[in-house]
């Protein structure tokens, strides 16, 4: 069904293990390799603790290589972006299949490390597709000065080269209606949300002790640590009984490791692997994805709540983006106000004083999670995007 169709996934996340975007990827490399599409993925210059050690390999029937590792803004800039080229528009070379259709999937859309392969691709055959998960225009993070660099590139870049794709994906409503006024009629445009697949009836029940909070992901300004920790330490002072887990990494998790330190009630796990990670979140009482109001936060959906609501435990979420498209409040989830202290600390106190009907929720909320964030349904709209190309 799937074998004259070879599809190249191209981004700057980690690979075979990594968080939010890897995990977007590798449901979508599922689904296809499930149907006999070739599949292949070129990581760009990726590293930290939650990247392979490998810079190439095969994991679960998807060959892969990461590039340009060794790039840095030093003496040895040139040689190494020599390699990193040649490297990259090598693997695009190597991975054409002559006769098929041969699409690259551009995680993130046009950036400064993939604009040249992007290119490369086009001139070689290849359709291409950008998966557009974030509005950078409106990103309210401190950044260091190449950080300010790439940001501004990617604004100059999406304006000139956005025309170079084929189809576009976007994870929200929000990106829907800003791409829908970039890109040309004729370029089919497929909303593709999270997903997540459910746990099932197998998982472990509440264990007996403290209320067992968990935050887990990236701990940017969007996700809202400050307000969480804050209510948080307002309910513990308030009513004990509970403690709050937290999980990923991240540059700024050293900004909160005094505030953890201070409060042994707060414990940071760190990053963990897959296996690690699900069983961690089945362990929860209560997961949080408790976003700030920004802009930034409403324009993107973050992939956590639905690995979140897989688990069937009860979840806390900030009312941003889609999240009332998909859940309704006190029914799948406990919605709260964006960046509200006080209606954190609400829904904190809410499921430490009616544990029962928190879980219903959380059951709820795993329904929703299958009826919507199905991980084959979503693979099943990229296939019919790539056959409408």
């Amino acid at each position: 069904m799937g074998n004259d169709i070879n599809v190249v996934f191209m981004g700057k996340f980690g690979y075979p293990s990594g968080m939010a975007s890897t995990k977007r990827i590798q449901h979508f490399l599922d689904y296809l390799n499930g149907l006999s599409t070739t599949t292949r993925v070129l990581q760009l210059r990726s590293t930290g603790e939650n990247v392979g050690k490998e810079e190439a390999g095969n994991y679960l029937g998807t060959e892969y290589r990461r590039v340009g590792v060794d790039l840095k803004l030093d003496r040895f800039l040139v040689p190494a972006l020599w390699r990193y080229l040649k490297q990259g528009i090598g693997a695009l070379k190597g991975w054409h299949i002559r006769g098929g259709r041969n699409v690259l999937y551009s995680y993130g859309g046009v950036t400064l490390e993939s604009v040249l392969f992007i290119l490369a691709a086009k001139r070689l055959g290849y359709l291409v597709i950008f998966d557009i998960v974030e509005d950078n225009t409106f990103i309210d993070d401190k950044l260091s000065l190449p950080g300010k660099i790439r940001w501004a590139a990617g604004e100059i870049l999406d304006r000139f080269f956005l025309g170079l794709a084929d189809g576009v994906v976007v994870i929200s409503n929000y990106l829907k209606e800003l791409y829908a006024r970039k890109v040309a009629t004729s370029v089919p445009l497929v909303l593709i949300p999270i997903s997540a697949r459910c746990a099932g009836e197998d998982r472990p029940g509440r264990e007996p002790g403290p209320m067992k909070i968990v935050y887990a992901g990236s701990f940017a300004k969007k996700d809202g640590i400050d307000q969480l920790l804050d209510a948080f330490e307002k309910v513990q002072e308030k009513k004990g009984n509970c403690t709050l887990m937290l999980c990923g990494t991240g540059a700024s998790v050293k900004l909160y490791q005094p505030r953890i330190a201070a409060n042994p009630a707060i414990q940071y796990i760190g990053y963990l692997e897959d296996r690690a990670f699900y069983r961690f979140l089945l362990g929860a009482d209560v997961l949080c994805v408790t976003r700030t109001g920004s802009t930034y936060a409403n324009a993107g959906f973050p992939f956590k709540l639905g690995e979140y609501l897989a688990t069937g435990n009860p979840v806390i979420v900030s009312d941003v983006g889609d999240v009332r498209r998909y859940l309704s409040h006190m029914e799948d989830a406990i919605i709260v106000e964006p960046g509200s202290v006080s209606a954190i600390a609400g829904a904190l106190e809410y499921c430490l004083d009616h544990p029962e009907t928190a879980a219903k929720i959380g059951r709820s909320g795993a329904d929703k999670c299958k009826r919507y964030f199905d991980p084959d349904a979503n693979g099943n709209l990229l296939m019919q995007l790539i056959r409408r190309l």
